[in-house]
């Protein structure tokens, strides 16, 4: 987990009296982040073609040196998402992050992880076939899970930089988070900042369902609980701030975020001639 983050940066300027509704913010964000950075549909597309496209590619190097290739199995990574797993929720450990999410996006993803492990895609064999290196160099020696954006203002625009910015200036947010860490070590026992993530990599090897598995989700979701409960001074400031802005941004990069869905349905044309 990546805790909550206000940064240093000069005071901004008085934000208006209109209060933003939070729920309805919220909701626009999770809409914003699914034209971002794509839904279900068109993230498990995107895999499809770079699945294609690196071991397909690899197998056609290695043919071409006269060398076999054994392709590894595909894997649908976003197999059990859902577009509600994919919105801004609290992915992203800003301040407005989602209060009333409890790490599932975090499970979901170790869930995912596993099955990638026990696929295979990362048993290397010592030494590697003859050519096989090169082969794989061609593709920046990525695997197949690991695909660029489609489109390159996807990582300008994911997680809202330009409005985590503003936020994190505002003297009210800054004073909301001042007991953050305080209130994180004396209420919960929790040590700000602090990694989480290794209470779920223990038991990938032992998936679920397991002891050891279930403690590591429950210990997410306190977790999450413990920094919703320690956010919420500044919470309701930040998405007030936020909703203040949205509009402003959304117009401002309309025509990235056009760009950015055009990409997306593009990859989920090229995936509909495979059939996995």
């Amino acid at each position: 987990m990546v805790w909550a983050v206000v940064l240093a940066g000069t005071v901004s300027p008085a934000v208006g009296a209109e209060a933003a509704d939070p729920t309805g913010v919220a909701a626009r964000l999770d809409r914003l982040t699914l034209e971002i950075s794509g839904n279900v549909v068109e993230r498990r597309a995107h895999l499809l073609v770079n699945y294609h496209r690196v071991e397909g590619g690899i197998e056609a190097c290695m043919r071409a040196l006269g060398k076999s290739y054994q392709r590894h199995p595909y894997v649908d990574f976003y197999r059990d998402f859902t577009d509600a797993d994919l919105g801004f929720g609290t992915g992203y450990g800003t301040v407005f992050d989602s209060p009333t999410d409890r790490g599932r996006i975090q499970v979901l993803n170790e869930q995912a992880a596993t099955r990638v492990w026990e696929s295979g895609l990362y048993d290397y064999a010592t030494p590697p076939a003859p050519g096989l290196d090169g082969c794989r160099e061609r593709f920046g020696n990525r695997d197949y899970q690991d695909p660029d954006p489609p489109h390159p203002a996807v990582d300008r625009l994911s997680g809202f930089p330009e409005l985590v910015a503003i936020v994190s200036r505002d003297p009210g947010v800054r004073d909301g988070m001042r007991h953050y860490p305080k209130c994180m070590k004396q209420r919960y026992g929790y040590d700000v900042p602090g990694e989480r993530t290794d209470l779920l990599f223990a038991p990938r090897l032992d998936p679920p369902p397991n002891p050891g598995w279930d403690q590591a989700v429950a210990e997410i979701a306190a977790v999450h609980a413990a920094d919703a409960d320690c956010r919420r001074p500044a919470y309701g400031i930040a998405v007030r701030i936020v909703g203040e802005h949205l509009d402003h941004w959304e117009k401002r990069h309309r025509s990235e975020l056009d760009a950015i869905r055009a990409a997306w349905r593009q990859r989920v044309s090229e995936a509909a001639r495979y059939h996995n």
